[in-house]
């Protein structure tokens, strides 16, 4: 299995084989002070063993025993190095001094000290010519004689060093195999996710179906969940991207069609005056058209960008105000009343032009769909907002009232309420909303004036 970058694979056989190599070595260093113990309590106990073997004895024998020639001494006096080897390691020959009553010296076997009488009984740790010698003395009380035996440390030490050595010897042998054992493990332990990187693989625009979680161990699943949201996400985002398109085209159709028949007939006019009134029409077919791309286009940016333009404060009463004027022309040619009322000091963080498409997409609306001769009214004021106070903008015509049912679907991207000869791309509700959401804003949609016509009031939190 391969993985680019650093390796999960190669990363946990390295944190576990140091894991264990660290802990090993632990176990290791405790062992080896637990068996110089041990060691030591043998050693001990074999010294304190020897010196009451050599007790029983009689002199005779004594003498053959400290006589018997010891591998290495070339006379009695001879005194091996630390690192001398004694021979056997588990029964070494014995290394004693006998003593009379009066401390005087009666017998020293083969590489034992020459060292002075001392009348103290027990193990001791001893000095002679700088090298140290353990020692155990003792006496018998109805000969007088005193019985001292010696050991080097060297014995002691070297057999910890031996037991240590196997048990290191058995981790440079063990660690390689468990490593190997280790890699072989985690490959197999993540194979799973090597079939949730195929599944993923295999998804595309035509098959984002969730990813199946039965067989993924549970420390994955929480990924996997995460990733079939984002895949039913995608689907949905897709989707609504399709229908949108559709719909666009299909908006498009009908003013592109307009247009094209009212060429034809301007090409054909004989007339001027004719041919004049095709080119008016055709003008206002390409404004129509020309709008209701601009309104895809805000769409399309609003979707991808969600806004995400730096927001500073704003006085909403004045970004009113602008779009009011902007908007004062159109209505009155309707013969309509647009008013503003504007509390002062009510601001907003947002970006300007975002809450400024938002106020002119409402004041069209108003004016666009409004019946000729009635009021328009854009309200500014700090109510309380949704979370703290905060601004509140309305904008509220008069007519007949809508039916609940019609103003739920007025955020529909191309609906268009019946039964109202005003032209509109159906976009204008939909991107106020869109920005409304952006800025954490609630759109409420409702009657107008006096429980009138339309009205359409935004709460900033």
């Amino acid at each position: 299995m391969t993985w680019h970058g650093h390796s999960i694979r190669r990363r946990l056989v390295w944190l576990l084989s140091a894991s264990v190599a660290l802990v090993w070595a632990a176990m290791l260093a405790w062992s080896y002070v637990d068996t110089r113990e041990e060691v030591a309590e043998q050693a001990d106990a074999r010294l304190e063993e020897g010196a009451r073997t050599i007790m029983l004895l009689d002199l005779p024998r004594l003498a053959a025993l400290a006589a018997a020639p010891r591998a290495g001494a070339d006379d009695d006096d001879h005194e091996d190095s630390d690192d001398s080897d004694d021979g056997d390691d588990v029964a070494p020959q014995l290394r004693f001094q006998v003593w009379d009553r009066n401390g005087t010296l009666r017998l020293r076997s083969a590489g034992a000290p020459a060292l002075g009488f001392d009348p103290a009984v027990g193990h001791a740790r001893l000095l002679h010519r700088g090298y140290a010698w353990h020692s155990f003395a003792l006496r018998d009380r109805v000969q007088g004689y005193q019985v001292r035996v010696f050991e080097r440390p060297g014995l002691r030490r070297r057999l910890a060093d031996q037991t240590a050595l196997r048990a290191a010897q058995v981790l440079l042998v063990g660690l390689p195999l468990l490593a190997l054992l280790a890699w072989i493990s985690i490959g197999v332990g993540l194979r799973p996710l090597l079939r949730v990187s195929d599944a993923i693989a295999l998804r595309d625009a035509g098959k984002l179906d969730p990813i199946a979680v039965a067989d993924v161990p549970a420390e994955v699943q929480p990924l996997v969940q995460a990733l079939n949201r984002l895949l039913l996400r995608l689907a949905a985002s897709l989707a609504h991207e399709r229908a949108f398109t559709a719909d666009a085209a299909h908006e498009l159709r009908t003013p592109l069609a307009a247009i094209k028949i009212q060429a034809q007939v301007a090409l054909g006019a004989l007339d001027q005056a004719e041919r004049n009134h095709a080119m008016r029409q055709i003008v206002q077919g390409v404004d129509r058209t020309t709008h209701l791309v601009h309104q895809l286009l805000l769409l399309a940016r609003l979707d991808q960008s969600a806004l995400q333009a730096p927001r500073q404060p704003l006085d909403l009463g004045q970004l009113a105000q602008a779009s009011a004027a902007r908007f004062a022309a159109p209505a009155l040619e309707r013969g309509m009343t647009l008013t503003l009322v504007a509390q002062p000091g009510c601001t907003v963080d947002a970006d300007p032009v975002a809450l400024g498409v938002l106020l002119d997409n409402l004041i069209d609306n108003a004016v666009k769909y409004g019946p000729p001769g009635s009021r328009i009214e854009v309200r500014v004021d700090a109510g309380p907002g949704l979370r703290s106070a905060g601004a509140v903008l309305a904008v509220l015509g008069e007519g007949a009232p809508l039916d609940g049912a019609v103003q739920a679907r007025l955020v529909d991207r191309f609906y268009r309420a019946a039964g109202n000869g005003a032209e509109g791309s159906g976009l204008g509700l939909s991107i106020v909303a869109r920005i409304a959401a952006a800025y954490g804003a609630l759109l409420e949609l409702g009657p107008g004036i006096d429980g009138s016509g339309f009205g359409a009031t935004v709460r900033f939190g």
